[in-house]
């Protein structure tokens, strides 16, 4: 008897740190119909401070614009960003922000203006999900599309992610170097990593 007494509760311990393994590994989906990950920052949606606060991190932020029934959202949040190379990247580097296209919580841009999600997208002029963009923090403006880096307009496959995330990180816009010619020297490398990774 005094077995199973000490074997329940080692049972339910693993099973919890399984949870949130696969909770932290994998997305779940919102009461809002969108996919979210326990490791996106949780941020207050003041743009000027998650910039701030990614710098002194030494990171970048990353945010992405998302929206119910969207199968490339779907796409990237179960195939893309949840590859562990990806992923890795992702927490080392970046501080990543998910708005809703259709959502009305208040977003404050770069210049303290005040705006729902649904306001703010339609401020930024963003048509399709997923939207995102990476900002360094180096670039000035009163939006966050002005500050960004880069934007990528829809979804990509884990490679051309993985590159762009690299790209932006290692200061690719403010080099000669484009994207493209990037990711052609570097693609070797970086289908190696996603191979390694899993």
């Amino acid at each position: 008897m005094m077995r199973y007494v000490i074997f329940i509760p080692v049972m339910l311990m693993m099973a919890a740190f399984n949870m949130a393994v696969a909770g932290d590994k994998t997305p779940t989906m919102g009461e809002d119909g969108i996919y979210h990950y326990d490791w996106y920052h949780q941020s207050f949606l003041e743009l000027a401070d998650d910039v701030e606060q990614a710098r002194d991190e030494g990171k970048l932020l990353l945010v992405k614009f998302d929206q119910k029934a969207c199968i490339y959202c779907e796409k990237m949040a179960l195939e893309v960003f949840s590859h562990p190379a990806i992923q890795d990247y992702l927490k080392e580097n970046y501080l990543v922000v998910q708005l809703d296209l259709f959502g009305n919580k208040d977003v404050t841009d770069i210049d303290g203006e005040i705006f729902a999600e649904s306001e703010i997208a339609k401020r930024w002029g963003v048509l399709f999900t997923p939207t995102i963009y990476l900002a360094t923090g180096k670039k000035q403006g009163n939006t966050l599309p002005e500050i960004a880096d880069a934007m990528m307009p829809g979804a990509f496959g884990k490679l051309s992610f993985l590159g762009l995330l690299k790209w932006v990180k290692e200061g690719g816009p403010q080099s000669e170097e484009t994207f493209q010619k990037y990711l052609a020297r570097t693609m070797p490398d970086l289908r190696a990593e996603l191979k390694a990774a899993g």
